[in-house]
């Protein structure tokens, strides 16, 4: 071989070489990631993320039975929300232990554990261990061929949340489903509307702006919609009076991603009410806009979400409440007057960028950022929408127009 065509096999043998070590390297890297790689098996135990909602990062074997499962945000900087959400399969029926690792965050949700995704049971005291210095949580799990989910909240895909809707368009066939806009990755998004021609007062509700505030921006929001639905003479005559206009889902991309906060694009919608820099917002604004055009009037908005420091209610600061018809101080009082709940009322910056906010600022409407408690009992957070929305409706029909 001359010195000309050795120069020349060794070129091409060191890039070949190159590029098989780094293609090894990076199937061995995917082959721990999700939810590019969906799945991962060590010591025939096997870790899925391949379903809508999912986040895994990365998984590791720490010792036998021992795995450190690896949740990292999709994007930064982002709120101190970090969701986590995977199955587990074992051959063998055994304990294991899990570790979760969110790098420089902190843990914060008791992972709730399920075998079917409808029900769901938070995993027991003595099976959880907390580190306050890292920030880890180590969970002893039992784990068998029976698919076990683990989760920081209930699993709700926008798939789950479009069910539900089916269902209230059977049991209510006067509500109507329409594509308000397409979501930055283009799904169809929803809205809801139980209107008449001749009805020009109405309510908005938005819901799950933030993927993983299930409690309030799900579960909560399902249990009002549903008790403004009800047959009997308060909610009767507040369909005759108002129409509803329903969100149900303003964020199904993030949804179905598995995000800490955001959106596709990696916004945090409820910091997009003054840029309407979105496909989400920008439709709402776009749809409520056409409606206040037809002479229907936008008169209050609740906007669903779960705080770790929950229940209680953003509502107008003190300088515009004094402008408004003070439904919110008279909601409040009504609440508190008929039913065993206490309201905690938190008063905003009128200047925020908050959906609550925009519904004030844009169509002098008054509205609240509803927000319930991250360990809530699930019971306790449906009885205090159903009570909530109740007390609302009454509020709105003693208004005299």
């Amino acid at each position: 071989m001359t010195r000309k065509h050795f120069a020349s096999y060794n070129f091409w043998a060191t890039h070949i070489i190159a590029f098989c070590l780094i293609s090894g390297m990076l199937l061995l890297t995917n082959s721990c990631r999700s939810p590019d790689a969906n799945s991962r098996s060590l010591d025939n135990v096997v870790f899925d993320a391949s379903f809508p909602g999912a986040r895994l990062s990365k998984l590791e074997k720490i010792d036998k039975d021992h795995f450190k499962a690896i949740i990292l945000p999709e994007f930064e900087p982002v709120n101190k929300s970090p969701w986590f959400a995977f199955s587990i399969v074992s051959e063998k029926q055994k304990e294991i232990h899990v570790t979760l690792s969110y790098g420089k965050y902190q843990h914060r949700y008791i992972p709730k554990l399920s075998h079917d995704r409808k029900i769901w049971k938070r995993i027991n005291d003595s099976k959880i261990q907390v580190d306050t210095i890292t920030g880890e949580a180590t969970l002893t799990l039992p784990v068998s061929k029976k698919k076990l989910f683990v989760a920081a909240q209930e699993i709700t895909s926008s798939a789950d949340t479009y069910r539900w809707v089916d269902s209230i368009l059977i049991l209510h066939p006067s509500v109507q489903r329409s594509v308000a806009g397409k979501t930055v990755n283009g799904k169809d998004n929803y809205v809801l509307a139980l209107e008449s021609e001749d009805v020009h007062r109405s309510i908005v509700l938005v819901a799950r702006q933030h993927p993983p505030e299930i409690p309030g921006g799900t579960i909560a929001f399902k249990y009002f919609y549903e008790t403004l639905l009800e047959d009997n003479k308060v909610a009767d005559r507040f369909r005759k009076a108002y129409n509803i206009y329903t969100f149900p889902l303003l964020n199904p991309d993030g949804t179905d991603m598995g995000t800490w906060r955001h959106n596709a694009n990696g916004k945090d919608l409820n910091r997009d009410w003054v840029d309407f820099s979105q496909p989400e917002t920008q439709m709402v604004k776009t749809y409520l806009d056409a409606i206040a055009e037809k002479g229907v009037e936008i008169n209050f908005g609740v906007d669903f979400h779960t705080s770790y420091s929950g229940p209680y209610l953003l509502i107008l600061d003190s300088l515009n409440a004094q402008q408004s018809k003070g439904y919110i101080d008279k909601w409040i009082k009504n609440i508190e007057s008929n039913s065993e709940f206490t309201v905690e009322a938190r008063r905003r910056s009128q200047d925020l960028p908050y959906c609550y906010n925009w519904f004030f600022n844009h169509f002098k409407a008054e509205a609240v950022t509803y927000e319930d408690g991250d360990e809530v009992d699930r019971n306790v957070v449906a009885e205090r929408a159903r009570q909530y929305a109740q007390s609302l409706m009454e509020i709105l029909l003693n208004d005299p127009q």
